[in-house]
């Protein structure tokens, strides 16, 4: 594909979005006659936006702060878990089956139990935004500790290494950069919990409601859809962005990988 192209395919994606939503409202209006309730064009979402601007940009930061927060402990909580697994074959054998029975609970039902034990603030948000990517990391990391070159271990094994030498200095490495597109995945999905936090629990965080909760608010309230609108479309860019940082990232860490792993004689 030429550079140009790839270059320009963002923005090309985001006219055609907004091209077929466009059409779409006037669609929706010109069979019904009620398009601004069922679905508003983009200049009024946008005139819903520019109405009380704070309103907005006080809720994203909250919902960031969620995600953001909720992002970094899952990535930790499942490189950590995901060592464990690796250098124990005993946890390994008891919880790879729990983890993956984990996945049958329904996540929003525990929305309501988090809340009550957490509280209203942003902790269950949290935890929310944590429990939603936690399972997707972990077997992320622990999908690519096994696809490491086994040629490299045994070489380590040849020079001597120990399990935690080869742990850190051969496993680790090279599963950083497989690790990290997991993780990108995540991030993609990270404010999905937040969102399920604030539509359960949802209350002023220093004297603002997260996106999540805007939605529900606007729609209890004032029924109004362009400010749902406005909302939906924080959270889209909000994820949008998060997956390009850790994209970014995993960018770096591939090449990091590359130059950066030192000879185990050193």
């Amino acid at each position: 594909m030429p550079r140009r192209l790839r270059a320009a395919r963002p923005f090309i994606l985001l006219i055609g979005l907004l091209a077929l939503w466009w059409l779409s409202a006037l669609l929706i209006d010109a069979m019904t006659g009620k398009g601004r309730f069922l679905l508003p064009t983009p200049d009024l979402v946008w005139a819903a936006f520019v109405e009380n601007p704070t309103y907005f940009i006080k809720g994203f930061r909250v919902t960031l702060v969620e995600v953001v927060f909720g992002l970094l402990l899952g990535a930790w909580l499942g490189l950590c878990l995901t060592i464990v697994i690796a250098v124990s074959k005993i946890v390994r054998f008891w919880l790879l089956p729990l983890l993956v029975l984990s996945q049958a609970i329904p996540v929003f039902a525990l929305a309501p139990l988090l809340v009550q034990w957490l509280g209203w603030g942003l902790a269950p948000k949290i935890a929310m935004t944590t429990l939603i990517l936690f399972f997707p990391v972990t077997m992320a990391f622990w999908s690519a500790l096994r696809s490491v070159d086994r040629d490299l271990v045994d070489a380590g094994r040849v020079y001597g290494a120990e399990r935690w030498q080869l742990l850190w200095r051969v496993y680790l490495p090279l599963a950083l950069p497989g690790g990290l597109n997991g993780l990108k995945a995540a991030a993609a999905i990270a404010p999905i919990g937040a969102f399920i936090g604030e539509l359960v629990g949802g209350q002023q965080v220093g004297g603002a409601y997260g996106l999540g909760y805007v939605i529900l608010r606007e729609l209890k309230i004032n029924a109004r859809t362009d400010t749902m609108m406005v909302a939906v479309v924080c959270m889209v860019i909000l994820a949008l962005g998060l997956y390009g940082l850790v994209s970014l990232i995993a960018a770096r860490a591939a090449s990091w990988s590359e130059s950066d792993l030192k000879p185990l004689e050193d």
